[in-house]
């Protein structure tokens, strides 16, 4: 299918990780949807599982829900997550990488772009990725 007839979805789902699996899912159906090889659908969804557990770890209560669409802009894919939570961005440490806090950094590898719009309504992740040529 080309991405001149991807139609936007969205999906509203519990803050909870048992949702996980639909997380993958709805990435992996807007990435095929949008014409992208299974190597880029693998990237896409595992860039995407991060914002959205990032968001079901950090920026949610228990109760709330987060918010997921996909569509395409100009020449890419943009997947958002959006949670009632507010981003504290991360002082690297220095010396050793830590354990946790690297989500970000593996978006940036996975992803073409990714940004992060914190405002009082909570926070907005983007991630968008070239669509495949042809």
């Amino acid at each position: 299918m080309s991405a001149a007839r991807f139609t936007e979805r969205e999906l509203e789902i519990d803050a909870n990780f048992a949702r996980m699996p639909d997380v993958r899912d709805f990435a992996e159906g807007a990435a095929a949807a949008a014409g992208f090889a299974e190597e880029s659908r693998y990237a896409i969804k595992s860039a995407f599982g991060e914002a959205v557990a990032n968001a079901i770890e950090h920026g949610s209560q228990p109760g709330d829900t987060i918010d997921l669409w996909a569509t395409v802009e100009d020449d890419s894919l943009v997947l958002c997550v959006h949670d009632s939570g507010m981003f504290v961005p991360r002082v690297d440490p220095r010396g050793d990488l830590p354990e946790r806090g690297r989500g970000l950094a593996f978006m940036n590898e996975m992803m073409d772009e990714v940004q992060v719009h914190p405002s009082r309504a909570g926070t907005l992740v983007r991630l968008a990725k070239k669509l495949p040529d042809g």
